[in-house]
């Protein structure tokens, strides 16, 4: 299981980048280094991931 500050709590961006990683194997092991805050999307239900496109949809939503 991913583990991360809860997005729905969260502040708008005023700079930085998002970094997506694909919905099987997660962000690269060599850009690790370079993120501050790791975050993440409560679900409902039994999914136990959204889409990479989906879900960037979401936190674009909430942090920009």
């Amino acid at each position: 299981m991913l583990h991360g500050k809860d997005i729905t709590g969260m502040s708008a961006l005023n700079e930085g980048l998002i970094v997506i990683g694909n919905e099987s194997k997660g962000i690269r092991d060599e850009l690790l280094p370079y993120v501050n805050e790791k975050i993440t999307i409560p679900k409902k239900g039994k999914a136990e991931s959204l889409n990479a496109a989906v879900a960037t949809g979401i936190i674009l939503s909430y942090l920009v």
